[in-house]
C-alpha cells in the first residue's frame, strides 16, 4: 500500500466528502474498524445456520457459533446502534478461550491497520479522531452520508487548546497503525489490589515534571495521558477479570462506555472512541450479580457465554496448539486425550456408554448428517459445554507424560495417565462422570488399536484378502436370502449356504442373526453395487460400505491369528511367531508408532485376545 503522508484537516475533510459522495465506504470508528477487519478475512455459512468467521480459524477451534454471537454485537455497533455503548463481557469456565478471543481482536486490529492506517490528529496524546475537531456546521454535512458525530464530541484537552490558537483547517492529520508494544489503540487492564489501585491506571494523572515546566494545573499539557482507556482510544481495551476491579473503576467504565467520556481533574471532559471488552468466570459473575449495587453496571453489559469446545477433532487442534510434540508420539496420542476431554463435557447429556460415544461422533463438525446437525443445534440452544475438563488440564497431563517417556509416548501411556490423573486421583475420585468418560475413551481407543494392529499383522495383503472374503460372504448371503443352494466350483456339487460365515459376520457387525436382518443387509449391498455400476464406477467395499469392510477385516484377522496359535506375545514370542511379531512392529513404525509404543499396543491387544479366549 502506498504510504500516506500527513495532511491538513481541511484538506483531509474535503477528500473525505469526495469519497462519501462517490459512494466509497469510509471506516473511521473503533467498532466498525474491528468488524470490517474481521469480515475482510472471509465468512462462510455453516450447515447449523451460524456464520463462521475465518479470521479466527487458526487460533480458536470448535466454538464458531459463539464467535458469531460476538460478531452480531460488533455488526450492530459498527452501524452506529446504541449497542456500541455497551461493554462486551465474555463469561465462561477456565480455559474456554475467552482471553484468546480478545487477543485475536488485538492481533486482527494490528494487522488490518498496518495495511489500512487510520487518520488521527497529529501529536495528539490519544490519537484522537479528526472528526471531533471539525466545527458543528460541518458535522451536519456528514449526517446525510450516515456519519453521525455528536455535537458534544470534542478532541482531547491538548487538541482543544491547540484549536484555540489555530484555525481548525490547519490542524495536522497523520495516519496511524495500532500496536500492542507501542501502546497505540490497544491496552490491557490487569487485576490489581483494590486497596492500592488508583484512578490513574485508567485515566492517567498530573505529571509533576510537566507541571514544573507549564506551571498551571489547568494546562492540559501537564496531564500524563497514560491510562489504559487513553492508550486504547480509537481501538480496544481488554479488562482481565473485569469484575474484580474496584467499584470506583467500574463507575469510570460506565461513563466511558455509556457517555464515551472520562473526566480529568481541572481539565475539560475527554471523549473516547473505543471498544471495551472484559472477561471473567461464571462464579465470579454470579457473585457480582448478586450485589444490588451493581445493577447499573450490569445493565450496560453485553454478555456472551463462552463454553468449552465439544468437537473432539477441534480439541485435537487445541491440544496441538498448547503442546508441541517434543518427543516421538504415536498417531493416537492427541486424539485419545482430545476424545476423553470432550467426553467429560458431554457425559452429562448421555444415558450410557454407547449413547456417549454416539454423541461424540455427532458433535464432530465434519459430520453433516441430519441427526448430527439436529443434535448440534440442540447443544447450541441449550448451552452445552460449561462443565468438564479444561484443555489446560489435558495439556498439563500431556506435557508431563512427554517428560516422563522421552524415548517415545504411547497411547497406552496416555490412557494410564488419564486413569491416574483424572479418574483415580483424590481430587476426582468422587467424580463418576470422569469415570464414564474414561470407559468411553477406552472403548474408542481399543477399536482404533485393533485396526492398527490388524493392518500391521495382515500387512499389504489385507485389501485383496478382504475383497476375496467379501465375495465369498456375499455369495453365501445371496443364496441364504433367496433360499437356494450354492454350486461348488471345484466339485460341481450343490450345497447349503455356509451358516458359519454368516453368523461370524453378523457378530462382527453387532447384528442379531435373523433372516430379516440378513435380507435387509443383502438388499442394501445389492443397491450400493447397482448404484456404482450405474455411475460407471468400480465398486469399492471400503468406500461404499465401510462398516461391512471393517467387520470383515476383524473376522479375517481373528481367523488368521488362530493360524499362529492365537498368540502375538511381544516379550516371549513362540519360535514360529517371532518373525510375525518383528514384522508387526516394523509395520506399526511405518505408520508412526515409535518402537516402544508399537510393543505396548501389541501387548494391549494380546491382553484383549487372552480375555476373549477365556
Amino acid at each position: 500500500m502506498e504510504k500516506m503522508t500527513d495532511v491538513k484537516l481541511g484538506s483531509w475533510y474535503r477528500d473525505l466528502l469526495k469519497k462519501l459522495e462517490s459512494g466509497e465506504k469510509v471506516i473511521i470508528f473503533a467498532h466498525e474498524i474491528l468488524y470490517n477487519a474481521i469480515v475482510s478475512k472471509g465468512v462462510e455459512k455453516r450447515p447449523e445456520g451460524y456464520l463462521k468467521y475465518k479470521a479466527f480459524e487458526s487460533e480458536i477451534f470448535g466454538i464458531d457459533y459463539i464467535l458469531d454471537r460476538i460478531m452480531q454485537y460488533f455488526h450492530a455497533a459498527a452501524q452506529g446502534q446504541d449497542i456500541a455503548k455497551r461493554i462486551l463481557l465474555l463469561i465462561g469456565p477456565p480455559g474456554s478461550a475467552k482471553s484468546t478471543i480478545v487477543n485475536m481482536f488485538k492481533v486482527i486490529l494490528e494487522e488490518w491497520t498496518r495495511k489500512n492506517p487510520i487518520p488521527a490528529i497529529k501529536d495528539c496524546p490519544v490519537h484522537d479522531n479528526p472528526l471531533y475537531a471539525i466545527p458543528y456546521s460541518k458535522r451536519q454535512e456528514l449526517r446525510k452520508y450516515g456519519i453521525n458525530v455528536g455535537d458534544e464530541l470534542l478532541p482531547c484537552p491538548v487538541c482543544q487548546k491547540k484549536l484555540q490558537e489555530i484555525e481548525w483547517e490547519e490542524l495536522e492529520i497523520q495516519y496511524i497503525s495500532f500496536s500492542r508494544t507501542k501502546g497505540i489503540g490497544i491496552s490491557t487492564y490487569a487485576p490489581m489490589d483494590p486497596n492500592t489501585a488508583d484512578d490513574s491506571v485508567l485515566i492517567g494523572n498530573i505529571s509533576l515534571a510537566k507541571l514544573a515546566y507549564y506551571k498551571e494545573e489547568t494546562d492540559p499539557r501537564v496531564w500524563s495521558y497514560t491510562g489504559v482507556l487513553q492508550i486504547g482510544n480509537r481501538g480496544i481495551v481488554e479488562f482481565v477479570e473485569m469484575l474484580k476491579a474496584k467499584t470506583e473503576h467500574l463507575n469510570i467504565l460506565l461513563t466511558a462506555s455509556q457517555d464515551k467520556m472520562i473526566v480529568l481533574k481541572n481539565l475539560p471532559a475527554m471523549y473516547l472512541d473505543l471498544i471495551i471488552v472484559g472477561h471473567t468466570n461464571q462464579p465470579e459473575y454470579e457473585k457480582f450479580a448478586s450485589r444490588p449495587d451493581t445493577e447499573a453496571f450490569r445493565d450496560r453489559l453485553y454478555i456472551v457465554k463462552v463454553p468449552y469446545n465439544l468437537d473432539y477433532r477441534s480439541e485435537i487442534k487445541i491440544l496441538r496448539k498448547l503442546v508441541h510434540p517434543s518427543i516421538p508420539v504415536d498417531p493416537l496420542v492427541y486424539i485419545t486425550l482430545a476424545y476423553y476431554t470432550v467426553a467429560t463435557r458431554l457425559v452429562k447429556y448421555a444415558e450410557d456408554l454407547n449413547t456417549l460415544k454416539k454423541l461424540i461422533e455427532l458433535m464432530d463438525q465434519e459430520n453433516n448428517s441430519e441427526e448430527a446437525l439436529k443434535i448440534r443445534k440442540k447443544a447450541i440452544q441449550e448451552e452445552w459445554g460449561f462443565s468438564g475438563l479444561s484443555p489446560r488440564k489435558s495439556a498439563e497431563l500431556l506435557s508431563t507424560l512427554m517428560v516422563k517417556y522421552p524415548e517415545g509416548l504411547s497411547v497406552v501411556d496416555v490412557m494410564e495417565g488419564i486413569k491416574n490423573e483424572f479418574v483415580n486421583s483424590p481430587k476426582y475420585k468422587n467424580n463418576p462422570e470422569n469415570k464414564q468418560a474414561y470407559d468411553a475413551v477406552i472403548s474408542y481407543v481399543d477399536e482404533q488399536l485393533s485396526n492398527y494392529v490388524m493392518e500391521a499383522f495382515l500387512g499389504t495383503s489385507i485389501e485383496e484378502e478382504v475383497k476375496s472374503y467379501f465375495q465369498n460372504y456375499l455369495k453365501n448371503l445371496e443364496a441364504y436370502v433367496k433360499k437356494k443352494k450354492i454350486v461348488d466350483p471345484a466339485t460341481n456339487e450343490e450345497r447349503e449356504p455356509d451358516e458359519n460365515i454368516l453368523q461370524v459376520v453378523d457378530s462382527s457387525l453387532n447384528q442379531i442373526s435373523t433372516f430379516e436382518r440378513r435380507k435387509e443387509l443383502y438388499e442394501r449391498i445389492a443397491s450400493v453395487i447397482a448404484s456404482s455400476v450405474i455411475r460407471g464406477k468400480t465398486f469399492e467395499l471400503k468406500d461404499e460400505l465401510p462398516e461391512l469392510y471393517e467387520a470383515i477385516k476383524r473376522v479375517f484377522f481373528k481367523e488368521k491369528i488362530k493360524l499362529v496359535g492365537g498368540s502375538i506375545d511381544v516379550d516371549m514370542p513362540l519360535p514360529e511367531t517371532k518373525g510375525i511379531v518383528r514384522d508387526m512392529i516394523e509395520n506399526l513404525k511405518k505408520v508412526g508408532f515409535p518402537e516402544r509404543s508399537a510393543k505396548l499396543v501389541i501387548k494391549r491387544l494380546e491382553h484383549m485376545f487372552r480375555k476373549e479366549r477365556k
